[in-house]
C-alpha cells in the first residue's frame, strides 16, 4: 500500500536537522535552558502546522548568527588594556631608580675619565702643601697621589717665635729634611722651574716646588740669595700673625699684642726684598700680609704675585680672607689666587660650596688668575662637578688646575732679567727694638 508523504512533518524534520548543524557549525555554547527545549515537545501539531515551526528555526537561526555583543568584547579589551597599564607602571617603578643609578654612575665615571686625560696633558698643582713630617708621611704622599695631584707647592714651615733666633736655621734644616724625604720617595722629584715640572709631569713624577714664610729670611737680602741656590722657588713675605720687622701681617684675632714699632704695612726694606725675589725668579706670595702691605707689594711688584691658601672676603669672611679689591688688582699685577676649598675658617666646605667660591673669584679676578689648594681629597669631585658645567670648558679646567700657576712660574722666571741687584742691608732701626741677635758691624 502505498503512502503519501505528509509535507508539513517532512517540512519539520528538515528545520529540525538544519538547527542541529547550525549549532555544529557555529560553535556557540549556549545554556540549554536559553533553548527551551522541553517547550518545543509540548507544541501540538496543529501550531507545527500554523508556522510555528517556522517561528522557532528563525529563532534559532538568529541565535546561531549573532556574534558576542559589542559591548561585551569592549569591556572585555578595557579590562585588558588596564592590566597592561597597570603592569607597565610596576615595571617602570621598579627600573626607573635602578636605571638612574647606573646612568649617574656611567656619567661620573666619564667625566672621571675626561680630567684623568686632561691632567695627563697637564698638572693639577697643588697651591699650599703641609705633609705630616712627624707621622707618617708616606700617607701624605698617597693622599695626592691618590687624587690625581700632579705637582706641590711645599712651604717649608718654622715656628714665629723662631724669628730672631733660629729661624734661619730651622729653615735649612727644613730644606735639608724635605730634600732626603723627597729623594727616598721615587715618585716625587723637586724642580726648580716650570720646564722641570713639565719634565717630571712626563714621566709620571710629583714634582715639588720648595718654599719659605719671611721671618726664616733673617731680614737678609743675603740669606734670601743662598735659600734660592738651594731650590726655594717661593717665599711667603710673612705668615699669619707673624709680623717681621720689615712687613705687617695680617693676625688671626685682635686681641694678638702688637709693638708699637712694628710695621703695619711694607716698608721700604720690604720693598727692597721684594724686589730682590723678582730680580732671582723667587715667586713672591702674600696672602698673610695686612691689607696695606698686600696692596703696597701690589704696586710694587715686578712680576706677578701669589695669594696662596687664601679664601674671598665676600664668600668666606674668615681670618686673613682676602677683599674683593685686592682681587682685581691681583688680576692687573698678573699674579694667581690659589683658593683654599677645604675649608671656611673651621667650618669644611661642600664641594657646591667650593665651586661658589671658584666662581666668585673668577667673576672678580678672571679665569687666568684662580687656582686650587688645601683639598686633595675632593679634586676628582670638584673636577667632575666643574665638567659638566657650560661655564667651564676644558681649556678654563686646564688652567684652574694648574695652567695659571705655571704661567705665573713662567712670567717671574722671564722677569727676572730685567731686574737689577740690590745689595742693602736692613736699617738698625728697625730691629734695634727687637731681640734680634747679631753681630755688632765693624
Amino acid at each position: 500500500m502505498n503512502s503519501v508523504p505528509n509535507h508539513e512533518f517532512l517540512e519539520m524534520k528538515e528545520n529540525y536537522l538544519h538547527q542541529a548543524h547550525c549549532k555544529q557549525q557555529c560553535f556557540v555554547f549556549t545554556d540549554i535552558s536559553e533553548l527551551d527545549l522541553p517547550e518545543i515537545t509540548k507544541f501540538p501539531i496543529e501550531k507545527m502546522k500554523n508556522g510555528s515551526v517556522h517561528s522557532l528555526h528563525s529563532f534559532q537561526s538568529k541565535k546561531c548568527d549573532t556574534p558576542v555583543p559589542p559591548e561585551r568584547k569592549s569591556r572585555t579589551r578595557k579590562i585588558i588594556a588596564i592590566f597592561g597599564v597597570l603592569m607597565l607602571l610596576l615595571v617602570v617603578i621598579a627600573i626607573i631608580p635602578l636605571t638612574l643609578q647606573l646612568r649617574t654612575s656611567s656619567l661620573l665615571e666619564a667625566r672621571l675619565a675626561f680630567i684623568r686625560r686632561l691632567l695627563n696633558e697637564a698638572p693639577l698643582v697643588e697651591g699650599y702643601w703641609n705633609p705630616n713630617m712627624e707621622g707618617n708621611f708616606t700617607q701624605s704622599y698617597e693622599e695626592v697621589k691618590e687624587n690625581m695631584v700632579g705637582a706641590i707647592l711645599w712651604p717649608i714651615k718654622v715656628p714665629c717665635g723662631a724669628q730672631h733666633l733660629d729661624a734661619v736655621q730651622l729653615a735649612l734644616e727644613g730644606i735639608d729634611l724635605a730634600r732626603r724625604t723627597v729623594s727616598n720617595n721615587f715618585g716625587m722629584r723637586i724642580v726648580e722651574s716650570a720646564d722641570e715640572m713639565d719634565v717630571a709631569h712626563a714621566d709620571g713624577m710629583v714634582s715639588v716646588l720648595l718654599g719659605l714664610e719671611g721671618h726664616s729670611l733673617g731680614s737678609s737680602l743675603g740669606v734670601l740669595r743662598s735659600f734660592y741656590s738651594l731650590g726655594a722657588r717661593f717665599a711667603s713675605l710673612t705668615a699669619l700673625s707673624c709680623t717681621t720687622p720689615w712687613a705687617g701681617s695680617a693676625f688671626a684675632n685682635s686681641d694678638h699684642f702688637v709693638e708699637e714699632s712694628a710695621p703695619t704695612s711694607l716698608t721700604e726694606f720690604g720693598e727692597t726684598m721684594l724686589h730682590e725675589m723678582n730680580r732671582l725668579g723667587m715667586v713672591a706670595e702674600i696672602s698673610r700680609l695686612s691689607e696695606p702691605a698686600m696692596m703696597v707689594a701690589l704696586n710694587t711688584a715686578k712680576a706677578p704675585l701669589l695669594l696662596s691658601n687664601a679664601s674671598p672676603q665676600g664668600v668666606c669672611n674668615a681670618t686673613a680672607s682676602i677683599p674683593d679689591h685686592i682681587m682685581s688688582a691681583m688680576s692687573q699685577n698678573g699674579g694667581i689666587m690659589m683658593l683654599n676649598v677645604e675649608k671656611c675658617g673651621d667650618k669644611l666646605l661642600t664641594v657646591k660650596e667650593a665651586i661658589h667660591m671658584i666662581n666668585y673669584v673668577r667673576a672678580i679676578a678672571g679665569i687666568d688668575h684662580v687656582g686650587l689648594s688645601s683639598a686633595p681629597k675632593i679634586y676628582p669631585m670638584l673636577l667632575a662637578e666643574l665638567a659638566r658645567d657650560r661655564l667651564w670648558g676644558n681649556i678654563a679646567i686646564k688652567k684652574l688646575v694648574g695652567g695659571n700657576i705655571v704661567r705665573v712660574l713662567r712670567d717671574v722666571d722671564n722677569a727676572k732679567h730685567k731686574i737689577s741687584l740690590r745689595e742693602d742691608w736692613i736699617p738698625n732701626d728697625d730691629i734695634e727694638l727687637s731681640s734680634y741677635c747679631r753681630y755688632p758691624e765693624m
